[in-house]
């Protein structure tokens, strides 16, 4: 599907400079917490057995698909990422259709924003064998859901990130 919310956020991706700088990396890493506090949030709205990287629209509606040739000239602008880079990207064009195709979801925090974010200051993450996520030169652990859930929610403006980039 096309709608203007995926269309929207297919333009945001398309502009990522994903061999970014390591000048944000607090910034981008508070980002990735506060997507899987998010993402455990969903998780349990949704009952999905899986966290933090999963299809959360394919769990509420799974008509809910991004149009494959849309997916296609995000992923060509991407060049090469860890195939998890490309599935949350699928993903978060995913959510965005869903929340414009339903009017009846729940109100959580927009889930996949933080990380979206995250790429928008400097780029991709990695996965390591070890159970930890790397952003830039700093892994942190992935942890479990019920310490996700603890996190106090971030400030997601750019002055608040950029505050982050001094300390």
């Amino acid at each position: 599907m096309r709608t203007a919310s995926a269309l929207m956020l297919a333009e945001r991706l398309e502009r990522v400079d994903w061999d970014g700088p390591f000048d944000r990396t607090r910034s981008r890493v508070a980002l990735m917490r506060e997507f899987m506090r998010r993402s455990a949030l969903w998780a349990g709205e949704t009952r999905a057995g899986e966290w933090p990287f999963f299809d959360i629209a394919a769990h509420i509606d799974p008509a809910a698909r991004i149009d494959a040739e849309i997916l296609e000239v995000v992923a060509g602008k991407i060049g090469l990422q860890q195939p998890v880079v490309l599935e949350t990207i699928e993903w978060a064009l995913n959510f965005a259709v869903l929340s414009d195709i339903r009017a009846d979801l729940v109100g959580l925090p927009s889930p996949f924003e933080p990380l979206v974010q995250m790429y928008e200051r400097g780029g991709a993450f990695s996965l390591d064998g070890s159970g930890h996520i790397e952003v830039d030169t700093a892994a942190t652990p992935k942890g479990s859901i019920e310490q996700a859930l603890e996190r106090v929610p971030i400030e997601l403006d750019e002055e608040s990130l950029d505050a982050l980039d001094e300390e």
